[in-house]
Formats: C-alpha cells, sequence, structure tokens
C-alpha cells in the first residue's frame, strides 16, 4: 500500500504538497495533475485516500495562547498560520488567560477534537504539563519555554540579555534599573535578567536594581509611576516592550524627558515600538520567523520525522530614541 511519502517521492514533490491536495488545498495545475496520475496507478480510490490521511493527521493544529493581547503570541500567529497554510492545515485556537488549569484542560480538549498536533505558548513549564504531555497521543511543541523532556522551541533569553547589555554599554549608564517578570516564567523571568546581568558585568561599577511587575502595560505604568518620582537609575530595562512601554507613559505623566533625564529599552520588537515617542530601543526577537519554524517543527512532529537540528532564531538590536548617552549632573 503506497503512503503519502511514496506518492510524494513518486511525483517529485514534499509530502505536504500531496496533503495539501488531499485536502483540497492549493497546489499548482501540473502538480495536481502528477499527482492525480499516481493515485490513479495505485488504484486508490478519493475515500481510501481519505482513510489513510486520517490516519496520520487532520488538517487542524491546536494552539494554546496565554493571553490574546499579547504583542509576541500574535505576531507568533502571523508566521504560524502563513506556514500552516502551506502544509494545508488551519489553526483551532484557545485562549487560557495565563490559567494552568486551563492550558491543562485545553491540551485533552484538542486532543479529543482530533487534531493534528498541539502548539502550546507556555509561560511555564510544570511538572502536570510534563504529564499530561506524556499521556497524548498526539505531538506537542512547546514554544517560549524549555525542557530536555519535552519537544520545545524558544529564543536564546540568555544571549539576548547579554546581547542588550553589550549594546548599551556606550551609553556610559551605571545605574541600571532591570524590570522584570515572576521568575515562574523561567526563559523571561530568569534566563533573560541573568543574561542582563552578565552583559552589565563586563563595566566596572555598574550597580543593578531589579523590580518585578507583571506583562500589562498597566501594570508596568503604575509600577513606573511610583518608581520614576525618585528614580534610582538613568537607565530602565524591561523583560518586555509592552513593559517598557508602560515605563514610558509613566514617565511622560511625570514630565520626565526619556533619552534625556532617564532612558529605556526592552525586549521583543513589537511593531508598536517603532510608534511610540520616543521610539523605543529594544532586542527584535522576530517571533514571526519563530511561528514559522514552528509550523516547520510540526510538520516533521506529524510525521514522525526526526528534528535533527532547529535553525537558530535570530536576535537583533534596534537602536532608536528611548536611549540616550549619560548625563553626568
Amino acid at each position: 500500500m503506497i503512503t503519502i511519502k511514496g506518492i510524494a517521492k513518486e511525483a517529485g514533490v514534499s509530502k505536504s504538497t500531496v496533503s495539501r491536495y488531499l485536502n483540497n488545498g492549493y497546489v499548482s495545475k501540473e502538480t495536481a495533475e502528477k499527482i492525480e496520475k499516481i493515485i490513479q496507478k495505485h488504484n486508490y480510490s478519493p475515500n481510501e485516500f481519505a482513510r489513510n490521511l486520517k490516519s496520520q493527521k487532520s488538517n487542524f493544529t491546536g494552539v494554546i495562547l496565554p493571553r490574546i493581547n499579547s504583542p509576541s503570541a500574535i505576531s507568533t500567529l502571523v508566521g504560524l498560520e502563513r506556514k500552516e497554510r502551506e502544509y494545508g492545515r488551519q489553526l483551532l485556537m484557545v485562549n487560557t488567560e495565563l490559567n494552568i488549569n486551563r492550558e491543562i484542560e485545553s491540551l485533552h480538549n484538542l486532543e479529543q477534537n482530533k487534531v493534528a498536533g498541539i502548539i502550546l505558548m507556555a509561560t511555564a513549564i510544570t511538572e502536570r504539563h510534563i504529564e499530561t504531555i506524556k499521556t497524548l497521543k498526539v505531538p506537542v511543541l512547546v514554544l517560549g519555554q524549555e525542557d530536555e523532556r519535552i519537544t520545545s522551541l524558544t529564543h536564546d533569553n540568555y544571549q539576548a540579555g547579554i546581547y542588550l547589555a553589550e549594546g548599551l554599554l556606550q551609553f556610559g549608564h551605571q545605574k541600571i534599573v532591570y524590570v522584570g517578570v515572576t521568575e515562574q516564567d523561567i526563559e523571561v523571568g530568569v534566563k533573560r535578567k541573568a543574561g542582563v546581568i552578565a552583559g552589565f558585568s563586563q563595566l566596572k561599577g555598574t550597580q543593578l536594581t531589579f523590580l518585578e511587575t507583571g506583562f500589562e502595560v498597566e501594570d508596568a505604568f503604575h509600577l513606573g509611576y511610583e518608581e520614576l518620582q525618585a528614580p534610582q537609575g538613568s537607565l530602565y530595562i524591561a523583560a518586555t516592550d509592552n513593559i517598557a512601554i508602560g515605563l514610558m507613559k509613566a514617565a511622560h505623566r511625570l514630565g520626565i524627558t526619556i533619552g534625556e533625564t532617564v532612558s529605556v529599552a526592552g525586549f521583543g520588537g513589537y511593531s508598536i515600538g517603532d510608534y511610540v515617542y520616543p521610539s523605543l530601543t529594544t532586542i527584535d526577537l522576530h517571533h514571526e520567523r519563530l511561528g514559522a519554524l514552528a509550523s516547520d517543527c510540526m510538520e516533521k512532529l506529524i510525521y514522525r520525522e526526526t528534528i535533527d537540528s532547529i535553525p537558530e532564531i535570530p536576535i537583533d538590536l534596534l537602536y532608536r530614541d528611548s536611549v540616550g548617552y549619560f548625563k553626568n549632573k
């Protein structure tokens, strides 16, 4: 019995192209005719192909979001959805609003809905996550967190922290305030912070102060409004662009000139950072590329192919107006 892999090999196309054809997705006329000839050659009816396809995967990929208003999640979805369409799949999304119980429940529910695989955008990985993922019969790819016991894909947040710190050394700030998030989030709350510390350790006399807030702009605004009335530093580094924007709003409310009296930088590379005033200096984490890469990995997981190596996700430091040179008063 010929398989999708066999059809693809005989037609000289990829398995995803055959999948798109079987799911009525777009393929060129020439390719469609070539695949159909092979179907006829092996005397398989469309129903037999449908059963074969069903035994391997459906045309839906489940996606579990931590919150629907996250710029990083939205950007990741853009890249993911675009590539999933190429593979002939659609997204079935669930918003958990940062509720771990709902994440676990959603993993089970998506499996029951016969999705091809599940992509979990996680803010934390607990033992419950690990135990649940191991019981599922569909492949699960975790984005945003790393654990050797599961298949995961994330940025090198430690290196991103170093990269930002090293890039800002030239501005001469020695009193730096790092505004982070809960350390339950290992990637953003721990590794990103550790990278910033390592990067600034190269400059003698640097003083680092640490504050913690939530992921929402409003949380960072309220913290910033209290903090910036008597600033503990001249440079504020935020764990995310959302936090940085909250701090900037607080500075504006207090009449503080950003880029002169205090400087602000973040992580994310959200498009909004180029439109706030002054524009935000940030690490661009290329979330759209992360989404596209996640789709490529899911394609291999669905077909039980080995993921030999995962390409490194690029990071870039975008110098903008929110960071200025330190002025000794």
